[in-house]
């Protein structure tokens, strides 16, 4: 998926490369539902991907890890004082929309629960221009916590509620995969993927 970090990958893709030398990789960057139509129809072997309602039944899921959200802001920001953010202290700031996010209607519907509506005043289906604009001062956003790849962006755990996300392997239920796929598929499921719980402990650090 488009929302899913740089940096997050490197290491796997890095020691897979250096475990299966004769292998090709071509990464393919899409939202949750444009993959799975590549996927069913044979343009793609597997894909990463996560979204808050249910996949289609002819996809298999392989979840390789839960993702906390947090919110993201520059230097100087109230946030910066707390330990961990409320949603509903999100009310009253000005807000950058991640188009391609999977989560943005589900974290709406969060929102409106506690009272409010975010108060959108930019929006963009770049990941790194959202960044780059929370660094610059123009909002804040949520996003998911291994997401920012820009220094100098700081982030908060998002509680009451927390909001997360289900990072899963999806294939074609039933098809047998080649060699190769096989391959890849063994050594993303058996990746040690960082967990929440050491999100958790990096932002109890900072």
């Amino acid at each position: 998926m488009c929302t899913i970090g740089p940096m997050r990958f490197m290491s796997f893709l890095s020691q897979f490369r250096s475990d299966h030398p004769g292998t090709e990789l071509t990464l393919v960057e899409g939202v949750p539902d444009q993959l799975a139509k590549m996927l069913l129809a044979g343009e793609l072997d597997v894909a990463i991907v996560a979204q808050p309602e249910a996949f289609d039944e002819r996809l298999d899921l392989r979840l390789l890890y839960r993702e906390p959200y947090v919110i993201a802001f520059p230097a100087g920001h109230r946030f910066a004082q707390m330990n961990a953010v409320p949603v509903s202290a999100v009310a009253g700031e000005d807000y950058l929309l991640r188009a391609n996010c999977e989560y943005k209607d589900y974290i709406g519907e969060v929102c409106r629960s506690a009272g409010f509506s975010t108060a959108k005043v930019y929006r963009s289906e770049r990941e790194d221009w959202i960044q780059a604009m929370v660094l610059a001062g123009m909002g804040i956003s949520f996003m998911p916590a291994f997401s920012p790849v820009i220094p100098g962006l700081l982030t908060r755990a998002v509680i009451d509620p927390e909001i997360t996300r289900d990072v899963s392997l999806a294939s074609i239920a039933g098809r047998r995969f080649s060699p190769a796929v096989a391959t890849f598929v063994r050594a993303v499921q058996s990746y040690k993927w960082p967990s929440e719980h050491l999100y958790a402990k990096r932002e109890g650090a900072e």
